[in-house]
C-alpha cells in the first residue's frame, strides 16, 4: 500500500463527475483541475463532457492506469463500482459517498461489502462519508471542499467533514497553512493509524492535528502516536468527553476511571495533547504555526503592553498556570528599559509603556527585550487607545520574527482589524486575548512529548479484550486471594469459612486490636452494609461478631481476618477499557476514593519509573509525602504492586476490573486489606 499516491496522483477517475455547479461531483473536478498535468477523467452516464474533459460511462472504458479512483455516487452503487475499479486495477480510492453505517443496518452492512471488496481488490480504501484530502505542497486537492488551504507545515487529520471545512476557512482567514488535510469518514479500511504512520516520516509536515470521535485499535494507536511524538508535536481534539453514555460499575476503579479520562491518561501517557473544545485547538494551531518543534519547552514569558489591566490579568493566570513562569529581568535590562521609555513606563515584567505608546516605543522596548536570555518569549499586548497605531506596530513585531518568539496579542475590534491583517501578512498569528496564548502555551508544555520524557516499553495486544459493556460477575474471594499472590500482591490476613478456624487465625495475626469483614457477592461496598467490624480486642468479642456478620450479610462466602494497621489509605485498582486495553488507576483510598476522585491513569503495560511517576501525579501527593513531620510512604512497595497489576491484567484478558481498596502503607510496609475481581 502506497499512502503517497493518495497525495499526488496523476491520473485520477472521478465516478459521479458533473456538470452541475451545485453537485459534489463538479467540485471534486473542478479542484482537480486546478494544478494542469494530471489526467483527470470524469465517469458519469448523463453529460459527454465535464468542464472541456471527455466523460467516460464506466472505469473500465478508460484508457491506459488509473491511480487513484473518487467515487461520490449513491451508497447502493458503490459496491459495484468498487468491483469495477478492482478489475481495472485501481489501487486507490476514496469514497466520497455517504449512506453507510452513519444510516443505520442497511448503511452497515452496505459498508460492510465495500470493505470485503476493496479488501479483496488489494484496493487501498479512505472513507466512505469523507470530504477527501488534500496535499498543499504538490497543489493536489482530491476533496469537494469549497476553499484550499493554504501551504503550510500541520497535518490535520479529521473523521468529521463539517470540522475539517471550518478548520480550512478559520485557518485561511488566519493566515496558516497546512501540509495536508485528510477527511477520514467511516474509516471502513485506512484508518487514522495508517495516516498517522505515513505523515511520521512525511518531510512536509512539522505537527499534527486530529479530531477523533472513536478509535478503533487503542494499543496500535498509543504506539503510533508515542513513537510521533519523539519527532513532531501531536494534538488530539477528542469528541464524546462527557460521562452520559457510561454504565454504572460496581467497584471504586470503574468509577473512578470513566472512558474520556482513560483517553485523556492514554493520550498524555503517548505524548499528545487532548483539548476539547474548538477555541482551544484552534489556539494550540496557531501556537504550532508559530513555533513548529521545538527542543524545549516555552515556559518563560515576558508581557509588553500598553494596556496595565491586561498585563495584570496575563500575570495571574502565568501565576496560576503549571508550567509558565514571567522572566526576571537583571538590572542591566531595566536600566537600558529606563533609558528608552517615559518616566511612567513600569520597568519590571510586565513591561507597561503606557496607552500613549507608538510603533517606535514598542520598537525600542523590543530591542532590548529581544536580547533577554532567560526568556523563551514575548507576549505583546496592544489595546486600541488614541494614539494607537496597530498597523506600525504589527510592522515592528514582524521585525523580530526568527529574533525572539514572539505572540501579538490585539484586543479590540475594528479599530485594530487592520493592524491583524498586517500580523497575518507578516505571517506571525495573532491571539484575542491574553488566556489564549497562555493556556495554549500551558497545555503544549504540560502534555507534549518535548517537555514530558516517556518511558521505552511498547504498546501492543496483549489477548482480546472482553470490554466494559456489562457489569459482569465477582470472583470468588478464595480465587482472587490465590490469584492475585499468583503475581506477588498478597493481601492481609487470613480467610476463613469455618468458626472453629477463628482461634487459630486470631492468634496467627498476633496482638491485635483485629478487624473482621465479611466477604459476599450481595455486597460491594461492606463499610456501608455494616460487613466491616474494626477494633476487635479478643478472641470472644472475635467469636460473638462472627455470629453476628454470618446471620446479618447474605451470601456470606466467609470472613477475612487480618490484624488492623494504621498508615494512609490508598486505592489501586485496573479497568479494562474497550479501547485501550487495562487501564491502571492509582490514587487516594478509603471513603476517599469516592468523595475526592483524585487518581492518575496508565495504560498497561507500565514500568517501575512509570509507576513512580504516576504517583507523583494526584493532588494529594504531599499527604503521602509525610506532612508536619510524617514520614514518607514506601513509594517503591506500591511502585511494585502497579507494576504487579499490570502483569497480572494483560495476562487474564477475561478480567474486568480489579480494586485493591485499602492499601494501607507507611514508611516501610504495604498491605492490601481488601479486593475484588469482576469478570
Amino acid at each position: 500500500m502506497d499512502i503517497k499516491i493518495f497525495f499526488d496522483s496523476q491520473s485520477i477517475a472521478v465516478i459521479g463527475a458533473s456538470g452541475d455547479k451545485s453537485k459534489v461531483g463538479h467540485s471534486l473536478v473542478a479542484n482537480l483541475l486546478d494544478k494542469k498535468g494530471r489526467k483527470i477523467y470524469p465517469v458519469t452516464l448523463n453529460e459527454k463532457e465535464i468542464l472541456g474533459l471527455p466523460t467516460f460511462t464506466s472505469v473500465l472504458d478508460i484508457p491506459g492506469e488509473v491511480e487513484l479512483a473518487i467515487i461520490a455516487v449513491k451508497a447502493e452503487v458503490v459496491p459495484q463500482i468498487l468491483s469495477d475499479c478492482g478489475r481495472k486495477q485501481i489501487p486507490n480510492a476514496i469514497v466520497i459517498s455517504s449512506g453507510f453505517k452513519e444510516m443505520g443496518r442497511r448503511g452497515k452492512e452496505l459498508e460492510d461489502e465495500i470493505s470485503r471488496i476493496a479488501k479483496e481488490q488489494n484496493i487501498a480504501l479512505i472513507g466512505p462519508n469523507c470530504l477527501g484530502v488534500i496535499d498543499t505542497k504538490n497543489d493536489f486537492n482530491a476533496s469537494f471542499s469549497a476553499q484550499k488551504p493554504l501551504t503550510g507545515s500541520i497535518a490535520f487529520l479529521s473523521q468529521s467533514g463539517a470540522l475539517g471545512t471550518a478548520m480550512i476557512d478559520w485557518a485561511i482567514q488566519e493566515g496558516i497553512g497546512f501540509s495536508k488535510f485528510i477527511s477520514l469518514g467511516n474509516e471502513a479500511q485506512l484508518t487514522e493509524i495508517d495516516f498517522l504512520e505515513y505523515l511520521e516520516n512525511d518531510p512536509e509536515t512539522s505537527s499534527i492535528i486530529m479530531y477523533l470521535e472513536n478509535i478503533n485499535d487503542g494499543p496500535k494507536f498509543l504506539e503510533t502516536v508515542k513513537r510521533i511524538t519523539s519527532k513532531k508535536p501531536v494534538v488530539v481534539i477528542k469528541a464524546g468527553m462527557g460521562n452520559h453514555g457510561n454504565l454504572a460499575v460496581m467497584s471504586h476503579t470503574g468509577s473512578l476511571a470513566p472512558q474520556p479520562v482513560v483517553f485523556i491518561a492514554a493520550c498524555k501517557q503517548a505524548g499528545a495533547a487532548t483539548v476539547s473544545s474548538v477555541r482551544g485547538v484552534f489556539n494550540i494551531v496557531k501556537i504550532l504555526s508559530q513555533t513548529g518543534y521545538v527542543d524545549d519547552p516555552i515556559q518563560r514569558l515576558i508581557i509588553l503592553t500598553n494596556g496595565g489591566g491586561p498585563s495584570v490579568i496575563a500575570a495571574d493566570l502565568i501565576d496560576r498556570s503549571q508550567s509558565l513562569s514571567l522572566s526576571v529581568l537583571n538590572e542591566d535590562i531595566k536600566e537600558n528599559l529606563r533609558k528608552v521609555l517615559p518616566p511612567m513606563a513600569a520597568i519590571g515584567n510586565p513591561i507597561d509603556i503606557i496607552g500613549d505608546a507608538l510603533a517606535e516605543r514598542y520598537d525600542k522596548a523590543l530591542d532590548i527585550l529581544s536580547k533577554v536570555d532567560d526568556a523563551d518569549a514575548i507576549m505583546v499586548i496592544l489595546t486600541p487607545q488614541m494614539m494607537t497605531d496597530a498597523v506600525g506596530t504589527a510592522k515592528v513585531l514582524a521585525k523580530y520574527k526568527g529574533k525572539k518568539m514572539i505572540f501579538p496579542v490585539f484586543i479590540g475590534g475594528h479599530s485594530i482589524q487592520d493592524g491583524r491583517e498586517e500580523l497575518i501578512n507578516s505571517g506571525l498569528a495573532h491571539f484575542a486575548f491574553p488566556r489564549d496564548v497562555i493556556d495554549s502555551l500551558d497545555y503544549l508544555a504540560r502534555n507534549s512529548s518535548k517537555i514530558k520524557h516517556f518511558f521505552g516499553h511498547n504498546f501492543g495486544h496483549h489477548g482480546e479484550s472482553t470490554g466494559v459493556s456489562s457489569i459482569g460477575e465477582m470472583v470468588e474471594f478464595t480465587k482472587t486471594i490465590s490469584l492475585l499472590l499468583e503475581y506477588g500482591i498478597s493481601v492481609n490476613g487470613k480467610f476463613i469459612t469455618k468458626k472453629e478456624d477463628l482461634a487459630e487465625t486470631v492468634a496467627s495475626c498476633g496482638e491485635g486490636p483485629y478487624t473482621m469483614k465479611a466477604i459476599s457477592k450481595e455486597v460491594v461496598h461492606k463499610t456501608e452494609k455494616g460487613a466491616v467490624r474494626l477494633n476487635i480486642s479478643n478472641l470472644d468479642e472475635a467469636g460473638f461478631i462472627w455470629e453476628e456478620l454470618w446471620t446479618k450479610i447474605p451470601a456470606v462466602e466467609g470472613i477475612l481476618v487480618q490484624k488492623m494497621e494504621k498508615g494512609k489509605e490508598i486505592i489501586i485498582g485496573m479497568k479494562r477499557d474497550n479501547t485501550f486495553g487495562p487501564t491502571i488507576l492509582f490514587g487516594l483510598g478509603g471513603i476517599f476514593a469516592e468523595a475526592i476522585k483524585d487518581t492518575a491513569l496508565r495504560i498497561a503495560p507500565i514500568e517501575k519509573k512509570e509507576a513512580l511517576k504516576m504517583m507523583q501525579e494526584i493532588k494529594g501527593i504531599k499527604i503521602l509525602q509525610g506532612m508536619r513531620g510524617e514520614s514518607s510512604i514506601d513509594f517503591d512497595l506500591l511502585a511494585d504492586i502497579l507494576v504487579n497489576l499490570s502483569s497480572l491484567a494483560l495476562a487474564h484478558p477475561e478480567i474486568k476490573e480489579i480494586d485493591l481498596n485499602p492499601v494501607i502503607v507507611t514508611e516501610n510496609f504495604a498491605t492490601i486489606v481488601d479486593a475484588r475481581i469482576m469478570i
